[in-house]
């Protein structure tokens, strides 16, 4: 019976001259009952990548697919993966909440739009013509079935939000496609539209978000809907600090999963010095050592450098302010308001955040960027990190080839980084 039902899902697809669409069950999703359904066909498709590690096989692509959904589940705190489809530069199509689900891809557009994400990071090459195929198949089967009108406008993720996502080079390659339109959209959240938004704004529990993202979700709140309204509705987003006296001060609170010394079983400092906060830089290094990807191993790991930097470098305590496991933990260092030893001529006046591993060749894993931005936006929620820190590699700060190659031209796509 499976075999059949395979058969006749492709005899459709091929009807509809749509790609291959590798479902839900096909790349081993994780079962959810929490989506809300989506009046169609949509008059918007909006473009985004992952800004993660790109895939050209199936193993490694679905491999992707769940290390996204469990970054949107587990860390942002969504009920699903949040893109209506994924891409793979294998040239198929990965179903993620489908045609006819609201998604939470584009703050207020994900209501009346199919978000479609290229698995990979597009700032300095474009995505492979498989994947680009597969991206056009979808949208014209996406027409065809009549999911999306015929009248369909094409956007990118950075025209309806405050990002750079789907990357420079991708972005400069759909500007070129069919029905393609620049005009950044907000879509007005009012009294008659909100039932619509509800499923986008409760699932920003998010927090890898931006400050200047939070600020311009909440400026969109404050002009178009009336306070006591979304307050009466619960559409503010949990963790969301709110000044109706200054909104543009308002951010989103959500800090990531913090281990803390004695959790870890960290060794007790031979001496401690205050640090100013808030801080106005955050320094992003990588470990150099053995990667871990469960808390145990991680644990083990973050003991090990506190050893050595104790105990071969002869420094009172752990260097670094925080350490960041790829099982989307962090792991509490010197903390927030005590001086590193980890960028020398910056470490009274800097947070350094260093991902376990060695990453030159690869970037982390989604759940240990996740944790990273979720860690400084937590800083910067808290008072701790100025709000408009500057980001740098240890490179920019030491002779070093700290972070690695990778995850450096990773973190140069991110927001206030400065080389």
């Amino acid at each position: 019976m499976l075999r059949v039902a395979v058969l006749l899902s492709t005899l459709v697809a091929l009807a509809y001259g749509c790609p291959n669409i590798i479902s839900r069950s096909g790349w081993g999703a994780r079962k959810v009952n929490c989506l809300t359904a989506m009046k169609t066909p949509v008059p918007y498709v909006v473009i985004h990548h992952t800004a993660g590690a790109a895939c050209n096989s199936k193993a490694k692509c679905v491999a992707e697919v769940k290390a996204v959904q469990n970054l949107h589940i587990n860390n942002n705190k969504w009920c699903d993966i949040g893109y209506s489809f994924l891409v793979g530069e294998d040239g198929n199509v990965y179903e993620g909440r489908g045609w006819n689900k609201v998604g939470a891809h584009a703050p207020s557009m994900s209501s009346r739009s199919i978000g479609i994400s290229v698995m990979g990071n597009f700032m300095n090459r474009n995505p492979s013509q498989a994947a680009l195929k597969a991206v056009q198949e979808l949208i014209k089967c996406g027409v065809s079935k009549g999911f999306i009108r015929k009248n369909y406008i094409v956007k990118g993720h950075r025209n309806v939000f405050a990002t750079s996502c789907p990357g420079n080079s991708f972005y400069s390659l759909i500007q070129k496609w069919p029905r393609f339109n620049a005009k950044k959209v907000y879509t007005p959240i009012t009294a008659d539209t909100a039932e619509n938004n509800i499923e986008f704004l409760k699932d920003m529990q998010m927090p890898t978000l931006a400050p200047e993202d939070a600020q311009e979700l909440e400026a969109e709140l404050t002009r178009k809907l009336d306070t006591k309204f979304a307050r009466k509705l619960d559409l503010y987003p949990e963790g969301m600090v709110f000044d109706l006296n200054n909104p543009s001060r308002s951010l989103l609170a959500g800090c990531p999963n913090i281990v803390t010394r004695s959790q870890w079983g960290a060794r007790s400092p031979t001496c401690s010095t205050g640090m100013s906060t808030p801080v106005p830089f955050v320094i992003i290094h990588n470990t150099e050592g053995a990667f871990c990807s469960t808390r145990a191993s991680c644990s083990s790991q973050v003991r090990g450098i506190q050893r050595f930097h104790m105990d071969d470098r002869k420094w009172c305590d752990i260097g670094y302010s925080f350490l960041v496991g790829e099982d989307g933990n962090v792991y509490e260092g010197r903390g927030w308001s005590t001086v590193g030893a980890h960028a020398p001529s910056m470490n009274n006046r800097s947070i350094g955040i260093s991902v376990i591993g060695n990453f030159s060749r690869r970037t982390p894993s989604l759940a240990a960027q996740g944790a990273v931005k979720s860690l400084i936006d937590c800083g910067v929620s808290r008072g701790l990190i100025r709000s408009n820190y500057v980001l740098k590699g240890h490179r920019n700060v030491n002779p070093t080839t700290c972070p690695g190659n990778s995850f450096y031209n990773l973190i140069r796509t991110w927001p206030q980084f400065q080389a």
